[in-house]
């Protein structure tokens, strides 16, 4: 028989004990405390009850809804707090409305069952926390909240959040201003060389994913002729490509091109290091990236970056197997869960070294 108490332990481990939040409920009164936003996974009977546990703290919880794929059967049943669909409305909802915590709360559940629900809200960049099923006391990461009939764990933790997240913001911030000064006279020159070399705008705009799979409109300098290029990202840039303009050629090959991004940085949308930016129709393998690929959605927990650890560990050019892109993922979902200061100025500096030295699978 499935143990979705141990299931939920062994999740937990994963989190470092430093990292690990406080309980969802709260044990004493904080005045600086946020008012957080929740959603719960299961209806009546069990998230009914977390619900009602939840709305007993007004002041520190805003309760948006219930999400179950058991909608023929509990989508007529009252709730305390509106039911809003299934699994897949559960992402779009979040997509426009992204909570700060989502509670499972479905006590009897078989191992494939859990799983399943896991794996498909994992995606979302929100604290997730498993409601085991209890008799006696409740106990939240080891504190003791009184008598209730569950616990709580905290399975997935929102990467860059608290003290992260500052550092992070400043990271941007900082080295995106220095680096648009920096490179000023860059952009001007490039700009000339790109307007006389062939017809058309300066810059070229992409939709690509952002935070959270949200579609952001990222910058570059133009390096393809205008009638010729692809702004769905669909048909991927190949070696000797004809569509390529000749000083197209040359700031790809140094990665100028990418420079326009930093006012994506600037802006909020993108991050100098992260998990590069894909277009949403990029493929592999004869299929869309998130269909082939399992958890390519999660690379969106955080902003894209300019440059990334995939890139500087020989992760460059055309992808050409799905072996290739799964490659790319391990090193984007590594850098999200192992991310430091020091590990963002390492990228930094090997990526310079890479495009003045070792450019030849960029084309």
């Amino acid at each position: 028989m499935f143990d979705l108490r141990a299931e939920a332990a062994h999740l937990a481990a994963r989190i470092s004990a430093s990292d690990v939040h406080q309980s969802p409920f709260p044990s004493g009164s904080n005045p600086l405390a946020r008012r957080r936003s929740v959603v719960i996974v299961g209806g009546a009977p069990d998230g009914e009850m977390m619900a009602r546990r939840l709305l007993q703290f007004p002041e520190h919880y805003e309760v948006r809804g219930i999400f179950d794929d058991r909608v023929g059967r509990l989508g007529h049943l009252a709730h305390v707090v509106p039911f809003l669909g299934n699994l897949d409305d559960l992402l779009i909802f979040c997509r426009e409305n992204l909570p700060d915590i989502i509670i499972i709360s479905i006590f009897s559940l078989s191992q494939e069952r859990f799983r399943s629900i896991f794996e498909k809200i994992r995606v979302i960049p929100a604290d997730i926390y498993l409601a085991v099923q209890e008799h006696g006391e409740d106990k939240i990461d080891g504190e003791v909240l009184g008598k209730s009939e569950f616990s709580v764990f905290l399975v997935e933790k929102q990467p860059l959040s608290g003290w992260n997240f500052f550092v992070k913001f400043l990271e941007d911030r900082v080295l995106s201003f220095l680096l648009l000064f920096i490179f000023s006279p860059l952009f001007l020159m490039i700009c000339i060389l790109v307007k006389c070399d062939s017809r058309g705008p300066i810059l070229f705009t992409q939709t690509r994913y952002g935070f959270n799979s949200k579609p952001i409109r990222v910058l570059k300098f133009r390096t393809m002729r205008t009638e010729q290029a692809d702004p769905s990202g669909a048909k991927r840039t190949v070696r000797d490509d004809p569509r390529v303009t000749r000083v197209g050629r040359y700031l790809r090959r140094y990665s100028f091109d990418e420079l326009p991004q930093l006012l994506n940085v600037l802006k909020g949308e993108m991050s100098i290091v992260a998990p590069r930016a894909h277009v949403a129709a990029m493929q592999v393998d004869g299929g869309l990236y998130e269909d082939v690929v399992k958890n390519y959605l999660s690379r969106h927990k955080i902003k894209p970056g300019i440059t990334g650890l995939a890139q500087v560990k020989g992760c460059r050019g055309e992808v050409k197997t799905l072996v290739d892109a799964k490659r790319r993922l391990c090193y984007d979902l590594f850098y999200i869960n192992h991310w430091s200061l020091c590990l963002d100025l390492k990228i930094i500096l090997m990526t310079v070294y890479i495009v003045l030295c070792k450019n030849k699978n960029t084309y």
